[in-house]
């Protein structure tokens, strides 16, 4: 696991594609919390889908693509019920959901990318995280999640505007987790991710789900 490379795709596709990561990111942040999450799955879908486009095959983004999981809501939908369960696992003294947000990591890049059910990507994704190292995975969520909210609530208390930084973290985090997707799962290697040469194909072409 190359955490380096994640990070300097993630800074890749923030460069080039500023508008639509950034603003895209944000817009779908905003709807989340606007209807309460219910449709968490869908939106977040595609934006994931848009991410893991260009990576892996350096696909120019445009705002509509980040809706595109609302042509798949009924499979998508579930992951509200995922996010719940997340919620709950850390009520639950922390311990159960830091557990469940390290194995259940790819749910939604195995959703959306491979068109799996919900059941078979939680399954999936356990077992990938297992394989790969769990611990790895776990420091990795920790150095995307924790460390950054730590910098820059302490950055703010110092200066106040630095707060704004907190609406970069979304798309940086997701842009990180769709990077080690395509390395875990995908087995692609990241340092040249971007270059013609490791640009592929997905592993299997599936339709649409209804």
């Amino acid at each position: 696991m190359n955490f380096q490379a994640h990070l300097e795709n993630t800074i890749s596709i923030m460069k080039e594609e500023f508008i639509v990561v950034f603003l895209g990111g944000l817009l779908i942040q905003i709807l989340t919390s606007c209807t309460l999450g219910i449709l968490a799955g869908p939106l977040m879908g595609g934006y994931m889908l848009v991410l893991i486009g260009w990576f892996r095959e350096r696909k120019k983004p445009v705002f509509n693509d980040l809706f595109s999981g609302m042509q798949r809501f009924g499979q998508l939908f579930p992951l509200f019920f995922l996010g719940l369960m997340l919620l709950l696992g850390f009520m639950l003294l922390v311990i159960p959901g830091v557990i469940f947000a390290t194995w259940w990591i790819y749910v939604i890049f195995l959703m959306v990318d491979k068109n799996m059910p919900m059941g078979e990507a939680m399954k999936i994704s356990k077992n990938k995280v297992n394989e790969n190292g769990f611990f790895m995975h776990l420091i990795f969520l920790f150095m995307i999640s924790v460390v950054p909210v730590v910098l820059i609530s302490a950055a703010s208390t110092l200066i106040p505007p630095l707060a704004i930084l907190q609406y970069f973290l979304f798309p940086l985090q997701s842009a990180c987790q769709a990077s080690l997707y395509l390395e875990q799962v995908e087995k692609l290697d990241p340092v040249n991710c971007f270059s013609p040469e490791a640009i592929q194909p997905p592993l299997r072409e599936l339709p649409p789900a209804l």
